[in-house]
């Protein structure tokens, strides 16, 4: 029977919810979640690496789904939440680590591991960026690739701070072509979108009220960029990103240059959601990844 256990976790003075699949035979793998605001939920196809020898430890980040809710998220930012996550590896004594990131926690992996450079074995950066200024030149590309019905939708929407209709016309257009790639959301999206924490994502600056807007200029990520430091990073790693991702090609890339000796893979076809887009294959990579890096 493959273990799975939870629990909470101690971490800066609040609790972590944490969950632990598997076995770590080959290794652990430690999963950090997007949003910023969302859950770990929508990672669990990644404990298909359990079955290969792999424990995976996930965990809701501090204000997110089952952990402790912070009264403010003014302080909120990405180089708090990389000291959780050394904290949280530490306080379940699970020595050194392959660290996985996607989405937001792709950049909260990069803060992580140039913070704390010997606590990890390996690096993933699935669907993720190392700066805010790349992550919007990146969804305002996407935004002009729409069709031209949804385009003006979305710009009108903009510019009044209002939406309509069309306007959730042209989201769901973005949803479907650069997103999640599918007509019918998977449950575990649809539970992390449910449990989500809007407060964390305004705060950070990714919840504004107009669409189509200087997200880097705002909130508490406002400016944050890592690349300059990327250099810093030694130990093996492995960027993914889906070739009509949303944090697309452009933010890979930017990681890709900075890292000497990593690797990048573009997956033809796919969106953001490469775990339930091609599930197998993209276990079968990382499967394939850890072992060489252990």
């Amino acid at each position: 029977m493959i273990p799975d256990v939870d629990g909470y976790a101690r971490v800066g003075g609040n609790r972590l919810y944490y969950r632990r699949v598997g076995e770590p035979v080959r290794g652990t793998v430690l999963a950090l979640h997007g949003g910023p605001g969302l859950t770990y939920e929508y990672l669990t196809p990644l404990a298909d690496l359990a079955g290969a020898g792999y424990e995976v430890v996930f965990y809701d980040q501090l204000g997110c789904g089952r952990s402790s809710r912070p009264r403010g998220y003014s302080d909120y930012s990405v180089r708090s939440n990389a000291e959780d996550v050394e904290e949280l590896r530490r306080s379940l004594s699970l020595g050194r680590v392959h660290l996985f990131g996607h989405s937001y926690g792709g950049a909260l992996a990069l803060e992580a591991v140039v913070r704390h450079p010997k606590s990890w074995r390996s690096l993933v950066v699935s669907s993720g960026f190392a700066s805010m200024r790349a992550l919007w030149r990146s969804v305002r590309l996407r935004v002009s690739q729409l069709s031209s019905t949804s385009r003006r939708a979305w710009l009108a929407s903009d510019r009044s701070s209002k939406t309509s209709r069309a306007t959730a016309r042209a989201v769901e257009e973005f949803r479907r072509r650069f997103s999640e790639h599918s007509v019918n959301r998977p449950f575990e999206i649809l539970m992390t979108f449910q449990h989500a924490n809007r407060r964390i994502s305004k705060a950070t600056g990714f919840l504004r009220d107009r669409l189509y807007d200087d997200g880097y200029r705002d909130g508490t990520m406002a400016g944050w960029d890592i690349t300059p430091l990327l250099d810093r990073v030694r130990i093996p790693t492995l960027i993914t990103v889906g070739q009509y991702d949303h944090v697309g090609p452009v933010c890979a890339r930017e990681i890709h240059r900075a890292i000497s000796r990593s690797h990048l893979v573009v997956a033809r076809g796919e969106g953001h959601l490469p775990f339930f887009e091609s599930r197998d294959r993209y276990v079968t990579l990382l499967r394939t990844f850890f072992d060489r890096a252990r």
